[in-house]
């Protein structure tokens, strides 16, 4: 259970960050940004944080269901935007597959 408060506080800070500098990046963005940092200082993953990303991880695609309900109901914007949020869409899984790739390859080494 504190492994959830450890993910809450860190969501908690990037909201705060947020709201404090009206940053246009969503307050999660800031959290987890907030909780790499963390990580990265610490160089080790807290075990209570360990615990909750496994009991986390296999419900990750139901975080998915609420995108795909505003894609339905938000149909005209799509219509109007859909080729633009595509190529956004695209550029974007470029970065996040080579970031992954890295962590992969690399974070197992300890």
């Amino acid at each position: 259970m504190s492994g959830l408060l450890i993910l809450l506080a860190f969501l908690m800070g990037g909201t705060l960050i947020q709201y404090w500098t009206s940053a246009p990046i969503p307050a999660a963005i800031i959290g987890m940004l907030l909780l790499l940092v963390f990580l990265m200082m610490r160089r080790k993953v807290p075990v209570a944080l360990e615990g909750i990303t496994k009991v986390l991880a296999p419900i990750l695609p139901l975080f998915l269901i609420p995108v795909s309900v505003g894609i339905v109901t938000h149909e005209q914007l799509v219509r109007e935007h859909g080729l633009v949020l595509l190529l956004i869409l695209a550029i974007s899984l470029i970065p996040g597959t080579l970031v992954c790739g890295w962590i992969m390859s690399h974070g197992k080494r300890s």
